[in-house]
């Protein structure tokens, strides 16, 4: 087994599926070999219709039909895309990135240790990982509300390899007295896990299908991008949901969310002010996104007021569930459509003095993918970068694979 070992870029063509809180991202993306981003072909975003943000289980039917709706078009008008484009080229994988609620996030760490100096073998790695699956799985069937969700286990991906407390990338054959091997885990709904399946097997046969979780895809690009991998809090805000990340000494270690988003808080100002709800949803979208309170009444800007303070206060509470006794960190990596950022970052930024008293430092990833690799309007040769800005984690996250070796999908 080789943990940390060098893979090649290829040129490839695939299919990304990202299956947000609220929405279903299909696109058809061409990684080159030794390119510093992919060309985005075709693309299209399947919104769920207005739901009960109460009920799982009706989100889920809708989500799932949303799935198939955006999954049809990307069979259809995709391959005629991309068959316009480059006639030969054959699709050889569908990657899935899935979103709280749909889908957990579980690290587990298992420590061994001899009075005396041992030998790392690739054999004693595999049993401990072997046991972080083994103790997984009992918990999934144990806990008799995880398993009524029929969740299932997707991805293993090992996050780090401590020797004498030391991080090593290459252990096989050497010493230590006390090895520790951390593993993410990503569970997700069986129901989701079924979908998935079916779309693969009807619509991409002779493909490689990869699911893992949304968080997981943005702690690697995190690494990758920005080479900061200690204490960070990565934050995913969905149409529906805002998912929090926490890593403690570069291993992603607890992960929760709150099933609040975007099109949450637009649908509450619509309703509130009397606009439509994509009128509403275009104001958090621009670069002054407090800016449409001016022509509001006095009555109606306290009310959106209160709006923006319950989310906030919604945030803020999500920052004391770190899955142990500490503070999140305060540096924050946010993910978010790239033109949402100013309105999300501000509303983090305060959310995030209330949990942990002092000024955080927030990163917006989305801008800094587009300044690292789209910079000065570099283009594909495909056009201009897409609207959809939400789909450049996964990617990115498609065109560096060869760099993820511990990453095992089920």
């Amino acid at each position: 087994m080789s943990l940390f070992g060098i893979g090649s870029n290829k040129d490839r063509y695939g299919v990304i599926i990202d299956v947000g809180s609220g929405s279903v991202l299909t696109a058809i993306v061409h990684s080159r070999a030794h390119e510093k981003h992919p060309n985005i072909l075709w693309a299209h975003r399947e919104q769920v219709p207005l739901r009960n943000i109460d009920s799982l289980e009706q989100s889920a039917k809708a989500l799932v039909a949303a799935l198939i709706d955006a999954s049809m078009l990307l069979d259809s008008e995709g391959r005629k895309a991309l068959h316009k484009i480059s006639p030969s080229a054959k699709l050889s994988e569908v990657q899935c990135g899935i979103s709280a609620p749909w889908s957990y996030t579980i690290t587990k760490t298992i420590n061994y240790k001899q009075d005396e100096s041992f030998i790392i073998s690739n054999d004693l790695i595999d049993d401990l990982l072997a046991t972080i699956n083994s103790k997984i799985e009992n918990d999934l069937q144990s806990d008799e509300t995880l398993r009524t969700l029929g969740l299932q286990v997707v991805t293993h991906a090992t996050m780090s390899v401590l020797a004498n407390g030391y991080r090593i990338n290459h252990p096989d054959g050497q010493q230590a007295k006390e090895l520790a091997v951390s593993r993410a885990n990503v569970v997700t709904h069986g129901y989701m896990v079924d979908a998935l399946n079916e779309v693969h097997d009807k619509l991409f046969t002779g493909t490689k299908l990869h699911k893992t979780s949304y968080i997981l895809m943005l702690n690697a690009i995190t690494n990758e991008l920005l080479q900061k991998s200690n204490d960070l809090c990565l934050i995913d805000i969905t149409y529906e949901a805002t998912e929090i990340g926490v890593i403690r000494d570069g291993v992603l270690t607890y992960c929760t969310h709150t099933p609040f988003g975007s099109f949450s808080l637009a649908r509450e100002i619509a309703a509130t002010i009397s606009v439509p709800l994509h009128e509403a949803f275009g104001y958090l979208h621009t670069e002054k996104p407090y800016n449409f309170k001016l022509s509001l009444t006095s009555a109606q800007q306290q009310e959106v007021d209160e709006i923006f303070e319950a989310y906030t206060a919604r945030v803020s509470e999500l920052f004391h569930e770190t899955g142990d006794e500490l503070s999140i960190p305060k540096n924050i990596i946010l993910h978010s459509d790239l033109k949402s950022e100013t309105l999300f970052a501000d509303i983090i930024e305060r959310a995030a003095k209330r949990a942990i008293k002092t000024e955080p430092f927030i990163t917006t990833i989305s801008s800094e993918i587009f300044k690292k690799y789209y910079k000065d309007g570099e283009v594909g040769p495909q056009g201009p970068l897409p609207s959809d800005t939400a789909m450049l984690v996964s990617a990115q996250f498609f065109h560096t694979e060869w760099n993820r070796s511990t990453f095992e999908y089920l």
